[in-house]
């Protein structure tokens, strides 16, 4: 390691653990923050940053993590006692923004990775903007949880055919590998439902999933085991690492009920050093006179408009039922910042050669722009309809 890749990564460390406070200070999200930060550093070791491997290796498993922490964070049990006249409903709201979606990709003449960029919905800021507002234990703010969680689950289905296509299009190639997806999620499903009959058959098997606190750390150990069997699986088939890393995820959450303890030691770890240097590894990747552009900005400001422009049209199927327009306006607005999975997808683009680098600038602004503007004008008519009384359904 020369100096000045040693430097990069002190840089990245301070960079790290400075951030957050930083960021509050700025009103801004900590993963905003981050990638601005990176920016900045790469003003002075863009040349270090292509040749230090150890920091793209840390930012991929940060990435990692990532992914398998979006899969654990879904609340499946919340899924499944929510009445079955609103789960369709709030289906026909998710299914509307990915049409709305491709709509307007197609209006706007746009390859099929802006339909992706538009529908793709991320519940990760969504909790901490719900937890200031005061309406993370309300119905309300359950019931926006509930139309996040379905919309990140179709987001990131929608990102792995998305990665499916574009490794071999329509062809006989792109057959084999929808097939290895097939038997990857077979697998899965084998994995999971003989593991659920031997926790059936001995119980015992639950507490090293889930124990935490011990001086052998059993349960992150497990955690850990579940993600890369997922992530060499995904692997082993071609397949992208944190389609894997997603589904380890979700399988997990499926499997073990009280789970809350875990996703915070794991979050902890992940949130606490390798996610914030995936941040900021993003904005080492970019140009910061890319993002000064003024053709970037307007790009960025017509993408952010129409993430939000798609989600209020789809709402409109809520005047079916007894949400008030204040709510109404709620759903698009706790659903039009999906920061972390817009960043992973101008990531992808960019390294696949589906966008360009101005292009990929325009969605990495976008991803800012959005996580600072709707969480803003959500907190503000959340407050409103609070004070307005707003009804539940």
């Amino acid at each position: 390691m020369t100096e000045l890749e040693a430097l990069l990564m002190l840089s990245i460390c301070i960079g790290a653990f400075l951030m957050p406070f930083l960021s509050r200070r700025l009103h801004l999200p900590s993963a905003v923050g981050e990638i601005l930060f990176g920016l900045f550093l790469g003003l002075f070791f863009k040349e270090a940053f292509h040749k230090t491997s150890i920091i793209k290796f840390l930012g991929e498993f940060g990435f990692i993590l990532l992914m398998y922490l979006a899969g654990l964070e879904i609340d499946f049990e919340k899924i499944k006692i929510t009445p079955k006249r609103e789960l369709y409903l709030y289906i026909a709201v998710v299914a509307l923004v990915v049409v709305f979606s491709f709509g307007a990709a197609i209006f706007y003449r746009q390859p099929p990775i802006y339909a992706l960029i538009y529908l793709t919905t991320a519940v990760g800021l969504l909790f901490p903007v719900l937890r200031e507002t005061g309406l993370s234990g309300s119905d309300t703010g359950q019931k926006l949880l509930i139309i996040g969680s379905i919309g990140e689950v179709v987001s990131l289905f929608s990102l792995t055919l998305f990665i499916l296509y574009y490794q071999s299009g329509f062809s006989l190639e792109s057959l084999i590998h929808l097939g290895q997806f097939a038997a990857f999620i077979l697998i899965a499903y084998v994995l999971y439902k003989l593991f659920r009959l031997l926790m059936w058959w001995f119980p015992g098997l639950v507490r090293p999933f889930l124990k935490t606190g011990d001086p052998m750390e059993s349960g992150i150990r497990a955690n850990f085991v579940n993600l890369f069997v997922f992530v060499s699986l995904a692997a082993l088939l071609d397949m992208e690492l944190i389609v894997g890393a997603f589904l380890a995820g979700m399988a997990y959450g499926l499997i073990f009920k009280e789970r809350e303890h875990i996703r915070e030691r794991i979050g902890g770890f992940a949130y606490g050093f390798l996610i914030p240097v995936f941040f900021i590894e993003v904005g080492l990747r970019f140009d910061i006179n890319n993002l000064l552009d003024i053709n970037v900005l307007l790009q960025a400001l017509v993408i952010s408009f129409v993430i939000f422009f798609v989600r209020l049209l789809a709402s409109m199927v809520l005047f079916f039922s007894r949400f008030s327009l204040v709510e109404i306006l709620l759903v698009p607005l706790s659903t039009s910042f999906a920061l972390t999975l817009l960043v992973v997808i101008a990531t992808f683009g960019l390294e696949h050669g589906i966008i360009s680098r101005e292009q990929a600038a325009s969605v990495l602004l976008a991803a800012v722009l959005t996580s600072i503007i709707y969480p803003a004008l959500l907190k503000r008519f959340a407050r409103r309809g609070a004070g307005e009384g707003v009804p539940n359904l």
